[in-house]
């Protein structure tokens, strides 16, 4: 289902700031945390908001509840997160106010009337498309990302074009939260579209890059009659594609500058648009159950990935992908500017249990 035994989707936020700036992870904080790991209870889910002003101490704290197998602590960087809510609109002192909509999407209380997972874009689908349409007739990789940048506006002008007429059923309840009724909206009417697949689509790049156009090893032909087949055809290429070929995560190019290139241009794609209760559209990195859903719509990739396996989930690396280590993946991970894809998107990682904590001294 997507969600562990028993997860309600309840979240805790702990820690950030006040509305002038002030630090506010204290003692009771400090309990929460504790409480949590002592009684090992997944909801509520903890969210801790960090900065670079933020304590080991509560790094640690929060390393300690995801060794006990809870699947948190997750992080907010409020250095980042801020700065992408008032780029967006929002005010300064109501950005420092934020808290996750459940999952992982910003959303400031009492004033927000934002809708954070109201569609996605996928990036795979993206390059499904310009691999049949476009790459036959390409003659550089630069004007098959054209093409590329292109799909991704044509989809955002379609997924922003199917929600309309969106209204709130009113509900004493949720007025109650809120400095206005719900029916009426909120100070933010933005809507969230999550960005799935995104290491799926940057290693699929990375494989036409590197093998079609760079050492012209094989043709696009034979690529695309792979991919078509699930690769009963031409199967000596997927070992290449699947473990050989580079892979986001490993700290390295060009599947990192395609992550940069494909999530710049999601976000340029959506800026400037009103929804249909006036707010902005918000790009993000999460991928809710999408990363299923999306994965069944395509065939096989030019990355490897067979017909039927899902993408990576949110923003983490395809399930394949043979890793360096947890150092390189954050390394891959936080090169784009996510001050511009502020819709939220947790970077995923799983550990396993025999990992010890490493106590770094002070």
């Amino acid at each position: 289902m997507g969600v562990q035994q028993g997860d309600n989707g309840q979240s805790m936020v702990l820690g950030g700031m006040d509305e002038n700036g002030n630090e506010v992870f204290n003692l009771l904080s400090e309990l929460c945390l504790e409480a949590s790991k002592n009684l090992l209870m997944i909801d509520p889910k903890i969210n801790l908001r960090v900065s670079k002003n933020t304590l080991l101490r509560v790094y640690e704290l929060g390393s300690e509840l995801t060794k006990a197998g809870l699947g948190f602590s997750q992080y907010s960087n409020d250095d980042v997160v801020i700065e992408g809510l008032v780029k967006q609109g929002y005010a300064l002192e109501d950005a420092r106010d934020y808290v996750v909509a459940a999952c992982w999407e910003f959303i400031i209380p009492k004033v927000g009337a934002d809708v954070a997972n109201i569609g996605a874009l996928s990036f795979p689908k993206v390059i499904d498309v310009c691999l049949h349409r476009y790459l036959t007739e390409s003659e550089t990789f630069d004007d098959f990302l054209e093409k590329v940048k292109e799909e991704i506006n044509t989809e955002c002008d379609r997924i922003c074009g199917n929600i309309q007429d969106l209204w709130f059923v009113p509900s004493p309840f949720m007025n109650l939260m809120m400095a206005s009724g719900i029916y009426e909206g909120g100070k933010y009417n933005n809507f969230g579209i999550h960005g799935t697949g995104i290491a799926t689509a940057a290693d699929s790049l990375a494989v036409i890059r590197k093998y079609i156009y760079d050492e012209k090893r094989f043709t696009k032909e034979k690529l695309i009659e792979a991919a078509d087949s699930d690769f009963s055809r031409h199967s000596e290429l997927l070992p290449i594609l699947r473990y050989e070929a580079p892979k986001l995560g490993n700290n390295e190019d060009p599947p990192d500058s395609m992550t940069v290139m494909l999530l710049h241009t999601f976000a340029e794609s959506l800026k400037g648009r009103v929804n249909c209760r006036g707010g902005v559209y918000r790009a993000g990195t999460g991928s809710a159950m999408y990363y299923l859903w999306h994965a069944n719509e395509i065939g096989a990739s030019p990355d490897g990935r067979r017909k039927g396996e899902p993408f990576g989930t949110n923003f983490s690396p395809s399930l394949f992908a043979r890793i360096n280590g947890p150092l390189s993946v954050i390394s891959s991970f936080t090169k784009p500017d996510f001050r511009e894809a502020i819709n939220g998107g947790p970077l995923t990682m799983e550990f396993s249990a025999s990992i010890e904590p490493i106590r770094i001294g002070r």
